[in-house]
């Protein structure tokens, strides 16, 4: 086939048909060089019809709040969405919970599973695993509480996962705010080469406008943990725990004690009260006490001599008390404050001695 006659309509035209005589002349075929050049056209073709997909190399997707990995305690807050998140070597989800708070900031209940991940949806980067060192307690309550001073609970705690630990504090708004942290992990000898392996951190940011430090701290009391890897490996609560040895023994009486009292770690400033009535006790004591009531005279009233009591003492009677006197003894003259009034004198049927 010869294309020297044929005219030349453009620069494709100009590019293309030397390469044709090129390839003639190394016995290629023509209609060889016409399929790849028609298969090269439909995929350059295609790349511009159909743009590259989308991707997120975050690994955070907004899944059904019924997969989330922890349900707070029935009247608890709210969960209004869950945000998953894949690590290279974890899965982390943060349980968005509901909130009347005038604070800044969304309410949270974040649970993190460290185990075997799935590495075709998995991410890159990695979760630092192990216990939180207390200057890192601070770093964390400052990113999600900034501007709140929080005081760290010196009690120990422990809800039916292991201990945990606690900060709770007031904001300018007049919210009251709660930080939580816990590890739920196997230790000791229950954790071997191949069982009771991997391991739950759960951070828990609760501000609320009326819920008391105690409501708060319920939250970290009941919230419960419904997912878990299905791998017989995975195991972070450890062995079941023994029951008591005196349950259901006789001999051994169990009596309903529960908690005496409440501890908060915050302190109200309405202690000035008490302070202000103390004063005001002291201050009523500093004043001398009214005269008592005189009981009601008695007998006849002996005014006194003349000049001899001033107008205070003119105003109180003396007071005579009659007593039975023997016919040889003259009456008992009672000692009063008044003056002194005389007997009367000898004579008639009365003796003196």
């Amino acid at each position: 086939m010869d294309f020297a006659g044929l005219p030349v309509a453009g620069p494709i035209s100009r590019a293309f048909f030397p390469s044709l005589q090129r390839a003639r002349l190394l016995g290629v075929g023509t209609t060889s060089i016409l399929n790849a050049t028609g298969l090269a056209s439909f995929l350059a073709l295609s790349s511009c019809a159909q743009p590259p997909p989308l991707m997120n190399p975050s690994g955070t997707s907004l899944v059904s709040a019924q997969t989330a990995f922890a349900f707070p305690a029935p009247g608890g807050p709210a969960i209004t969405a869950v945000l998953e998140q894949r690590f290279a070597n974890a899965t982390q989800q943060d349980i968005l919970l509901a909130t009347s708070a005038h604070t800044p900031g969304q309410n949270v209940l974040r649970v993190q599973f460290f185990g075997p991940v799935d590495s075709s949806v998995a991410g890159e980067s990695r979760l630092r695993e192990g216990y939180l060192p207390l200057g890192d307690v601070g770093s964390e309550m400052r990113k999600v509480l900034p501007g709140i001073r929080m005081v760290r609970s010196p009690y120990y705690v422990q809800n039916k996962y292991g201990p945990f630990g606690y900060a709770v504090g007031q904001s300018a708004s007049g919210d009251t705010c709660l930080y939580g942290w816990q590890r739920i992990s196997s230790t000791g000898v229950t954790q071997t080469w191949v069982g009771n392996k991997g391991s739950i951190q759960v951070r828990l940011r609760l501000c609320d406008q009326s819920a008391s430090e105690r409501r708060l701290l319920d939250v970290m009391y009941g919230y419960t943990i419904t997912s878990y890897f299905k791998t017989r490996n995975w195991n972070p609560y450890g062995e079941p725990v023994a029951p008591e040895p005196a349950l259901g023994k006789p001999g051994q009486p169990i009596y309903p004690v529960g908690v005496s009292r409440f501890e908060t770690v915050t302190q109200k400033p309405a202690a000035v009260a008490p302070r202000r009535v103390a004063r005001s006790q002291r201050q009523a004591s500093s004043e001398p006490a009214p005269a008592p009531e005189l009981p009601p005279a008695i007998g006849p009233t002996v005014p006194p001599p003349p000049g001899s009591q001033t107008a205070d003492r003119q105003q109180q009677p003396s007071v005579l008390t009659p007593s039975p006197a023997s016919p040889q003894t003259a009456p008992a003259v009672p000692v009063t404050d008044g003056p002194i009034v005389p007997p009367p004198p000898c004579g008639g049927e009365t003796t003196c001695n």
